[in-house]
C-alpha cells in the first residue's frame, strides 16, 4: 500500500484510536477490536512503554490491512526507528521539518500538528500529509471550516478533547479524521481486556462519525442547488 493509499483509507476510515498508556498487557487485542469495529488504524505513541516493540508486534500479528502508526515523533531519527519496526504512519504534537523529511525519504504518510493558520502554512510548505489540529478542544469546531477556506487542500485531523457527545460537530465542520484515546474509551473495558465491549463503544463512534458526514454531504449538495 503506497503513501496515498494509507492516507485515503486513513481518511475514509475517520477515526484513529490513539493509545497513550503504561498498561500495554491488552493493546494487541484492543486494538483487534477497534479494527473490528470498522477502523483502518491505529496509533501508539512512543510514550509508552517499549512502543516501538509493540508496533513491530502489532504488525506482526494483526490484520494486514490495519494500518499500525508512532506516534509523538519528534524528529527524523525517531521516524528511522519506527518505520524499520513497521510504521506504516507518523504522528507528531508539532511541526518538525526533520520528521516530515523523514517520512518523505522513507515513503510513509506524515500526520503534523499545528493549532493556527501560521502552522498549517508551515505545515503545508514542508510537505505534510495530514494536518493534526491540536489540541483541537482550544479551537473549537469552527476552526476547521474556517482554515478550509485558505487551505482548501488540507487533510484536516482533529485531536484532543474529542468525545461522542461533540464528533459530530467537528466532522460537519470539516475534519477528514478524528483521534480517540483508545484505551479511555471504555476504559473498564481495555483494564480487564473485554475486547467486545471496546468494539461496541467504538462502532457507536463510528456510527456518528458515519451519520455527520451523510449530513455534511447533505449540506453541501443543498449549498449547490
Amino acid at each position: 500500500m503506497d503513501k496515498q493509499q494509507v492516507v485515503e483509507r486513513m481518511c475514509e476510515s475517520g477515526v484513529l484510536p490513539v493509545f497513550r498508556t503504561f498498561d500495554v498487557k491488552h493493546l494487541l487485542p484492543a486494538s483487534r477490536a477497534f479494527y473490528d469495529a470498522g477502523i483502518a488504524c491505529v496509533e501508539y505513541t512512543l510514550t509508552m512503554p517499549n512502543a516501538l516493540q509493540l508496533v513491530a508486534e502489532a504488525c506482526a500479528s494483526l490484520p494486514e490491512d490495519l494500518l499500525v502508526g508512532a506516534g509523538t515523533i519528534m524528529d527524523g531519527p525517531a521516524v528511522d526507528l519506527a518505520v524499520k519496526a513497521g510504521a506504516k504512519f507518523i504522528a507528531s504534537p508539532g511541526c518538525s521539518p526533520d520528521m516530515v523529511a523523514a517520512c518523505r525519504r522513507h515513503g510513509v504518510v506524515s500526520v503534523v500538528g499545528a493549532a493556527t493558520p501560521t502552522e498549517i502554512m508551515q505545515a503545508l510548505k514542508h510537505g505534510a500529509d495530514v494536518i493534526k489540529v491540536f489540541p483541537a478542544s482550544s479551537v473549537g469546531p469552527s476552526f476547521f471550516a474556517e482554515v478550509l477556506g485558505p487551505f482548501p487542500q488540507a487533510r484536516l485531523m482533529a485531536a484532543g478533547g474529542i468525545t461522542i457527545g461533540n464528533v459530530k460537530d467537528y466532522v460537519l465542520a470539516g475534519a477528514e479524521v478524528v483521534t480517540l484515546l483508545a484505551n479511555g474509551l471504555d476504559a473498564q473495558a481495555y483494564a480487564t481486556g473485554k475486547v467486545q465491549d471496546i468494539t461496541r463503544a467504538a462502532k457507536t463512534f463510528v456510527a456518528a462519525v458515519r451519520e455527520a458526514r451523510e449530513a455534511r454531504g447533505r449540506k453541501t449538495t443543498a449549498k449547490r442547488q
